[in-house]
């Protein structure tokens, strides 16, 4: 039973250390990036609250929801017009588009949102110490069994 626990432990351990390594050299890299939305203007699909994992991209087409800078702050909305180098974009749950930015200022398009991005984040103190707990756990039973 020890032995069965111990693998199962191993292999999550190593996936989610597998995770933060991609996340964070993608990261580096400029590829990949994680936002919190602050406001509602894209509900139904992307609640305010909800963790975004964006993307870099070379290249964004009508109907992407992208995040994209403004002055101080990051905006995510939905590419509704396309230009040569520039586009528009409009919050799902707004009556009016927004101003016509550059392509280059967008930073990503949204590749995934909610779900299990929001638990991982909101409850990685707990999960990180829920981890630490059961590796404490086998360690103690380890030596026991060699006694």
């Amino acid at each position: 039973m020890n032995k069965i626990f111990k693998m199962t432990f191993n292999i999550v351990f190593i996936l989610m250390i597998i995770f933060l390594a991609t996340y964070f050299i993608l990261r580096v890299l400029g590829i990949a990036e994680i936002f919190k939305v602050q406001t509602a203007s894209m509900e139904d699909n992307i609640h305010a609250g909800d963790y975004i994992l964006i993307c870099k991209k070379n290249n964004y087409k009508v109907g992407d929801v992208v995040t994209y800078k403004k002055d101080n702050y990051h905006v995510t909305h939905r590419i509704v017009k396309k230009k040569a180098f520039k586009v528009v974009t409009k919050g799902d749950a707004n009556n009016i588009e927004d101003a016509e930015i550059s392509i280059k200022d967008i930073i990503g398009k949204v590749i995934y949102c909610g779900g299990i991005l929001n638990f991982l984040i909101n409850y990685k103190y707990a999960i990180a110490s829920f981890f630490l707990a059961i590796y404490l756990f086998s360690c103690y039973f380890e030596k026991k069994e060699e006694v």
